[in-house]
């Protein structure tokens, strides 16, 4: 089997070139991964590259991007987060991104699509895999991990942004964004404020995929299954009425510690008044998110914790 752009698209970046080289000779030699998946160009064996063949290959972890310094994992993870946990959630999420994506439709070739809420890559360090048939492009509020990303994962564009729009970014510039578990940390006035700017980034019929803290998260919350203290269960329990009745709840973060002195003042500087957890309605997401954009699907909770939801530009 070779590479041919209808199975995989042509790199000419050299480290993507030689995963897919490593991949082209992981698939020949694997007929249960043939069996498996089907084609090469199935984004379920591109999952298992990233989760078991970096294990498996030694050459193939050597030609992996870099990981990123733990205080940066710890920046869009969370201070229990590790190198692991990074690695798995983020191909557990990137496959979900992509499942929704073409589910609705899109696809990569030739397209623009945006990282909203990049940090340091973690979802779209596994987009290498369509740099050769797509321009992507991450944006951030926090200079440091862009600065991390632009040096290591060169394969796509980076770019800082304003706690709230407007940004620099082009009218009518991308065919597609994605942003994981930024809508179940910006309050109401935020959320509203940033549509307004995905409606005009986005082409028409353009797709947003977003995610938030919904009914299985409110669940798992009252059960306390989550690190976070910001609400505690019970204070989440007694505020169910106003969920139900206003859609909305947000909970400012308390003080962050952490065991990484790079971030004390990272964490120091961050505005309560912006960031916490959120926990949304199906309700609210339709009366509130469909200002300038149909909903093309909402997934509860594929993966036992937040919501999906495609938007398509109107």
């Amino acid at each position: 089997m070779t590479l041919t752009p209808s199975l995989l698209p042509a790199a000419t970046h050299p480290r993507i070139a030689e995963l897919f080289r490593i991949a082209q000779e992981i698939w020949r030699e694997r007929e249960d991964l043939r069996i498996t998946y089907g084609t090469i160009s199935n984004p379920d064996f591109w999952a298992w590259i990233g989760w078991h063949g970096i294990e498996e290959s030694v050459e193939l972890a050597r030609a992996n991007f870099p990981w990123p310094p733990l205080h940066l994992v710890e920046r869009v993870g969370g201070v229990t987060t590790d190198h692991r946990i990074f690695r798995e959630g983020g191909i557990v999420d990137w496959r979900r991104m992509v499942q929704q994506l073409t589910g609705a439709g899109f696809k990569f070739e030739g397209a623009s699509v945006l990282d909203f809420g990049c940090g340091c890559g973690r979802i779209l360090r596994y987009f290498a895999r369509y740099a050769g048939a797509a321009r992507f492009v991450g944006v951030d509020v926090d200079a440091t991990p862009l600065a991390w990303c632009r040096r290591e994962l060169d394969f796509a564009e980076f770019e800082q942004i304003p706690l709230l729009p407007p940004t620099g970014l082009p009218r009518g510039g991308f065919d597609a964004l994605y942003s994981y578990s930024v809508f179940s940390h910006i309050p109401r006035e935020s959320q509203l404020a940033w549509l307004e700017e995905f409606a005009r980034v986005l082409r028409p019929g353009g797709f947003a995929v977003l995610t938030y803290h919904g009914e299985r998260a409110v669940e798992r919350w009252l059960a306390g299954e989550t690190p976070s203290e910001a609400p505690r269960p019970q204070q989440l329990r007694e505020s169910l009425p106003r969920l139900r009745q206003e859609g909305l709840l947000f909970f400012p973060f308390g003080n962050m510690r952490t065991p990484n002195p790079e971030n004390i003042e990272h964490w120091q500087q961050l505005d309560r008044a912006q960031y916490g957890n959120v926990f949304l309605t199906r309700e609210f997401i339709e009366r509130e998110w469909t200002r300038h954009f149909a909903i093309a699907s909402h997934t509860p909770a594929p993966d036992d914790w937040q919501d999906y939801v495609v938007l398509r530009r109107r």
